[in-house]
């Protein structure tokens, strides 16, 4: 994935957050049936890398990723037939750390099958490594997760079940990266305590105790956002016991 770049446009924050200038921020604006800025994303149709694999194919077509003509990119989960489509964008831009990330979005997906995610990644063969912000898993086995992994193994994790903060409703999820770690809220307020903080602490393979992970405050590593909303997998399970179509809305992300 090289060539992503940082953008070098800074956007005033809003007066409440005026700490600092943005270093990204996409308010999905455009008219309705648009795909999302293009210098800003790029929708993926490639397939996770995950067992069994997801039984929707992800692809860039405005029926499943596009902006709806009221300030929200929507990724819709269809059933054609037999088969299952959705979406996934990942952002063009790499941030280091020592920045804020914080997206509004609302899950009208919460239905079995159903897997959607906020999350970023770093996508450099190594070091490896991803936070997923929220997941939701319509496998109804597992509790939705925020979740920190130190390597992309599946094997490697600090997570905190926040069954009691996902719901249908509109929400700001923000997360705080720098040299103390992780740290995450749900409509954060000022003063408000994080519902998971995750210390710049080496977490062990799971099995193996003596391997050792953390690659986040390593010198120039980077991570970039995605949205997606995949359909069965191991995350997902049975989509035939679910209602489709099923979407993701995001009102906007802002990095400063």
């Amino acid at each position: 994935m090289s060539g992503l770049g940082l953008l070098a446009a800074a956007i005033p924050l809003p007066s409440a957050q005026a700490e600092a200038p943005y270093m990204f921020q996409d308010d999905f604006d455009g008219p309705a049936g648009s795909a999302p800025n293009p210098a800003n994303w790029s929708v993926q149709n490639w397939q996770d890398d995950v067992w069994p694999p997801v039984a929707s194919q992800y692809r860039d077509d405005r029926r499943n990723v596009f902006l709806d003509g009221n300030s929200n990119l929507v990724l819709l989960a269809t059933k054609e037939d037999d088969q299952y489509f959705s979406g996934k964008v990942r952002g063009n831009w790499r941030v280091p750390m020592g920045h804020t990330w914080e997206a509004r979005a609302k899950l009208d997906c919460l239905t079995s099958g159903a897997w959607p995610a906020y999350w970023a990644v770093n996508e450099d063969p190594l070091p490896d490594g991803e936070v997923d912000i929220f997941e939701f898993y319509g496998n109804r086995s597992w509790a939705p997760g925020t979740t920190v992994h130190a390597a992309s193994n599946g094997k490697t994790w600090e997570s905190k079940s926040i069954a009691g903060l996902i719901d249908g409703g509109w929400h700001n999820w923000r997360m705080r990266w720098d040299e103390d770690g992780f740290k995450f809220w749900r409509d954060y307020v000022d003063g408000a305590k994080p519902y998971f903080t995750v210390p710049p602490k080496p977490i062990p393979v799971h099995g193996n105790p003596t391997d050792l992970r953390w690659p986040f405050n390593n010198p120039g590593y980077w991570m970039s956002p995605m949205f997606t909303l995949a359909v069965g997998g191991p995350g997902g399970g049975d989509p035939s016991l679910g209602n489709f179509p099923a979407a993701m809305l995001i009102d906007w992300i802002r990095i400063w």
